[in-house]
């Protein structure tokens, strides 16, 4: 194939990499996984704000089950990125770790000045509420526990064994066995009550579900492609989990007459099916697609501002979408609801574009 500055065919299954390392197919996906996260959030406002049973809660909930792999994928592909690179500790903390911490401080700052009952507290109540930072960026504490643990982690993967060893482990641990549990509680509490005693009493302690993640998605991205038959049958059990779970949990929330909280990403098999299901449809079926020249440095600029688009979407919802009242528009939810994504998504990339061009402070911004 001839390579010129007008025909420049890249595959993205070849896991080409630029100077920084990047690879296609997670770039693709961490596009895709930024526009749900956003989608999590705009739901969510519906689902909170809606009577139970409701045609606005049940939308916003099928919407919002629709998006919670979006937060596992983003783990595995941190885990697909840094679990392959030899980084010591060293650079670990003084780059990333570093990094992590300059954007929390920030970040939480500029939320906090922009909500006006923050300045009527005293100076305890302010800088608590700095540390703990808005609600969206408890994923950033998440991520330097896991870049912390990255020394630890990398010595797992080394041995194939091991690693195998390990994730059947955490499966069991971290999701089939929170599953059966939680399931048993819906039935009897006599039941639940004991199996909650057996596991105390095993002490099946673990890892936490962002650690299984991030090494999972090492594991993924490593492993070679499943035999055709394999992958549609995983795409079934991941739309099998979509569909299905989803109408069940939303079925208990009525029965319970309870909003649940059964569709958080951690510690349920559903959504661990539904996610991996996602990261494989990309590895395996993004290598199909042929980009010019243009169209990959497109693709590589976007991913690179979704860590921006996460750090300013939810600024947008607090001081456009619902100053304006878009969120109270008279259309269909099923409609209104993907519109104003789309919106918050664009104004967020639009707005990461414009600091990415700042001198000085976008790199403590972005």
């Amino acid at each position: 194939m001839e390579k010129n500055e007008n025909i420049y065919i890249c595959k993205i299954k070849n896991i080409y990499k630029d100077k920084d390392s990047r690879v296609y197919y997670l770039d693709c996906l961490r596009i895709f996984c930024s526009f749900f996260v956003i989608l999590i959030h705009v739901s969510a406002y519906y689902y909170y704000n809606s009577a139970l049973g409701s045609y606005n809660f049940k939308i916003s909930y099928y919407y919002n089950f629709l998006s919670r792999f979006s937060v596992p994928n983003f783990f595995m592909i941190s885990g697909a990125v840094f679990l392959s690179r030899d980084l010591s500790c060293e650079i670990i903390f003084n780059k990333y770790i570093k990094n992590i911490f300059i954007h929390l401080i920030l970040w939480s700052i500029i939320y906090s000045l922009i909500d006006k009952n923050f300045w009527t507290l005293n100076i305890k109540k302010k800088l608590f509420i700095i540390i703990k930072g808005p609600y969206h960026l408890w994923y950033l504490f998440a991520a330097i526990g896991l870049y912390i643990s990255i020394p630890f982690l990398r010595e797992i993967t080394k041995n194939v064994q091991l690693l195998k060893h390990f994730i059947f482990l955490e499966i069991i641990i971290l999701f089939i066995i929170p599953d059966y549990i939680y399931l048993f509680s819906h039935y009897s509490k006599d039941i639940y009550n004991l199996l909650k005693y057996l596991v105390s009493v095993f002490n099946l302690n673990a890892l936490s579900t962002n650690h299984f993640y991030f090494i999972f998605g090492h594991y993924l991205n490593k492993k070679k492609s499943e035999k055709n038959t394999i992958r549609i049958i995983i795409y079934i059990i991941g739309i099998i989990s979509l569909i299905f779970t989803s109408i069940i949990i939303y079925n208990f929330s009525i029965k319970k007459n309870k909003k649940l909280n059964h569709n958080d990403y951690s510690n349920y098999l559903n959504i661990f099916f539904l996610s991996i299901s996602i990261f494989l449809f990309f590895k395996n079926n993004c290598g199909d697609l042929t980009f010019n020249k243009k169209q990959s440095r497109i693709i590589q600029n976007i991913a690179k501002l979704t860590f921006g688009i996460y750090l300013i979407h939810p600024l947008i919802i607090k001081t456009i979408v619902e100053k304006t009242h878009f969120f109270k528009l008279s259309i269909d939810k099923i409609f209104l609801i993907p519109m104003l994504n789309i919106f918050i998504f664009l104004l967020s990339l639009i707005i990461s574009i414009i600091i990415k061009k700042l001198p000085l402070i976008s790199k403590y911004l972005i």
